[in-house]
């Protein structure tokens, strides 16, 4: 089996597992993405502050 082939194969199957592991853990996904996304509004709050601080001065 060449190197082509067999990094195709194990992509398939992380692919494969973290679909399984998804549909098996749907209120770890949310939890997941609940938080992925108040920390980006944080950051993004906290950047706007700071510009804001900086235009000011």
């Amino acid at each position: 089996m060449d190197d082509k082939k067999l990094e195709a194969a194990v992509q398939e199957e992380k692919r494969e597992y973290f679909r399984r592991w998804r549909k098996n853990n749907p209120d770890k996904v949310k939890k997941q993405n609940e938080n992925y996304w108040r920390k980006r509004a944080e950051k993004r709050l906290k950047d706007e502050a700071k510009d804001n601080a900086a235009s000011a001065e």
